[in-house]
């Protein structure tokens, strides 16, 4: 039976859609192309109709990840009151919704290392929907020139991943707070007070 070409591209949303969650959620080594298809409703062999590949599905599924993420941050850069942009994305990557939340959040903190193991070609194709996730909050960075203002991302944005991760670690939820909490204010300090 043949699918019209709307009902392949649902198909294929669902698929990206559950993808970036569970990779997220669960790691891509983790989350085979069976477990990702049988939570879409889909056979396995179904799969080839819509990816070359599973690393082929992983650079999309990452490149979903970081858009959904961008949307976010962007939503509370632009709802935040004036000069306090970067305060509210810090205050929102830093929260224990975010921390509690692995499948709908920051995809470098929940797949950094597994990212950094994929080979040369997958991480080529990867880096474009990170600098293209920079570029959308470069923005709300302070700085006199763009070198500055990108200098000061590519500072806060991975230890904040890094914070995050070991929030995540943590087991106390009480420790876990204290640390996402001393961490805002640290980067607030640094990076968001003029």
């Amino acid at each position: 039976m043949r699918y019209s070409a709307e009902h392949k591209a649902r198909n294929h949303e669902n698929i990206l859609s559950v993808a970036a969650r569970s990779f997220r959620e669960h790691g891509g080594d983790s989350s085979g192309i069976g477990t990702v298809m049988k939570k879409v409703g889909l056979t396995k062999g179904g799969f080839y109709r819509h990816f070359k590949s599973k690393d082929d599905l992983f650079v999309e599924a990452v490149a979903r990840a970081f858009d959904e993420m961008g949307n976010g941050m962007l939503e509370v850069a632009r709802s935040a009151p004036e000069g306090q942009a970067l305060r509210a994305i810090i205050e929102r990557y830093l929260s224990p919704r975010h921390a509690n939340s692995p499948g709908m959040g920051c995809v470098f903190s929940a797949l950094g290392p597994e990212l950094a193991r994929k080979p040369l070609s997958v991480r080529k194709r990867i880096e474009a929907s990170r600098e293209a996730y920079r570029e959308r909050l470069l923005p709300f960075v302070p700085g006199k020139t763009r070198e500055e203002r990108v200098a000061k991302f590519q500072l806060l944005f991975p230890s904040m991943a890094g914070v995050l991760t070991s929030a995540r670690l943590t087991l106390s939820p009480q420790m876990r707070e204290q640390m996402l909490m001393q961490a805002r204010n640290f980067f607030i300090k640094c990076f968001a007070e003029g």
